[in-house]
């Protein structure tokens, strides 16, 4: 008989927010399938289980209209739908994303665009690279592709932070659900201003391929889905670009053997697999099953953690090390299943054809303020608080 899912009374959100490494460490090894009682779920920390439950949509379902998401996104986003209803709406953006279109239109895009704010930074000062790089680059990339050209950086980097609130918005905070409001009357401006625009003059973007469409999404649709996009591309794209730096400027020897090697490739994805830009994915348990001996009621939500199962030792040696000579294994930071990330490989694109090595270029001595003084932080999504560092 399947055994009662182990309780733990003691990890806070905060805890997990500081540094959960350590602690899905010990979970992994002693409770692998918990309950964490201060946030009332069922969290799997072992790669295999992640896996799983990512991949088997008949036992574990996205399908969940009680998250403050659909209050704050207007919707329910193509992230909370399973079967044809999530493909339908996924296949409206895959053609924009599709590794044809990346090479034929957003590589070059994104090389310029790039090479913009890269030379903007101003040589021989001490700067953070948050603010001045990773995010208004993150917006101006992320823009383009969706098609949002009226957005400016600061609309992009307003939005993305109000929407992530929202939908992390547990306490129902009316005022948090205003501020999504306020931001989500501005960016449907934007989407009706582009969809006219695309509509007489449609190119490669997410937002005319949707909107030119011989059976078209409504319009609150698109909206809500372009939504998902603004939220987690950009703070995704914004934190994995730092959090690979952080490794390669701590690492000077793996620095110097992707400069010579040219491995910005490896040091794209040990980035990714080190500290998860997102880190855990909820899903809706959709009959009783039986992990690990442990029984998982129907009904129940539970949490994918990736961000432990990247560090799995069953799969890794030494996890907690930043290491590009890793033998390559597929991480789970851009999921699994159905519902892996569309934008993966733009995301891939930017980051280890254009990013990495043009910074290192303009930049040889690029190096850290103070090591010591990154802070990581995040349950949901994790990345430095700040990044100063000396453009040498």
């Amino acid at each position: 008989m399947a055994a009662a899912i182990p309780v733990n009374d003691t990890i806070t959100p905060d805890m997990l927010g500081a540094d959960p490494y350590p602690i899905y460490r010990d979970l992994r090894r002693d409770m692998p399938v918990v309950r964490i009682a201060s946030i009332d779920r069922i969290v799997f920390t072992k790669a295999a289980d992640t896996h799983l439950v990512k991949t088997s949509p008949k036992l574990f379902g996205s399908h969940d209209t009680t998250t403050p998401m659909q209050r704050a996104f207007r919707g329910h986003t193509l992230m909370r739908k399973d079967g044809q209803e999530h493909l339908k709406e996924r296949a409206a953006m895959a053609e924009a994303l599709s590794l044809d279109t990346i090479a034929n239109e957003w590589t070059s895009v994104l090389t310029l665009i790039a090479h913009d704010y890269i030379s903007r930074l101003p040589r021989g000062e001490t700067v953070d690279l948050r603010p001045l790089l990773a995010e208004p680059l993150a917006a101006r990339c992320l823009a383009r592709i969706l098609g949002l050209d009226s957005a400016s950086d600061d609309d992009m980097q307003h939005w993305a932070p109000t929407l992530i609130a929202g939908a992390m918005n547990a306490s129902r905070d009316e005022a948090v659900f205003q501020r999504c409001d306020e931001a989500n009357d501005a960016m449907d401006a934007c989407f009706n201003r582009m969809i006219d625009q695309f509509r007489k003059a449609p190119n490669s973007s997410v937002l005319s391929h949707m909107a030119n469409a011989a059976d078209p999404l409504p319009f609150s649709q698109m909206g809500t889905n372009l939504r998902i996009c603004i939220g987690g591309g950009l703070v995704e794209t914004r934190d994995g670009l730092l959090t690979t730096l952080f490794g390669l400027l701590t690492h000077p020897d793996q620095l110097n053997h992707c400069r010579s090697e040219q491995r910005w490739q490896a040091a794209c994805e040990e980035g990714l697999r080190w500290v998860a830009p997102i880190q855990t994915s909820p899903r809706i348990a959709l009959e009783d099953t039986e992990i690990r001996g442990y029984h998982i009621p129907k009904g129940e939500t539970v949490l994918a953690a990736q961000a432990s199962a990247n560090h799995d030792e069953e799969l890794w040696r030494i996890p907690e090390k930043f290491d590009i000579t890793r033998t390559p294994i597929r991480h789970q930071s851009f999921g699994d299943g159905a519902h892996n990330c569309l934008g993966q490989n733009v995301y891939r694109t930017l980051i280890s054809e254009i990013v990495l090595p043009m910074l290192f270029d303009r930049f040889p001595k690029l190096s850290l303020e103070d090591p010591s003084a990154i802070r990581f932080q995040g349950f949901g999504f994790r990345g430095p608080e700040s990044f100063p560092v000396t453009l040498n």
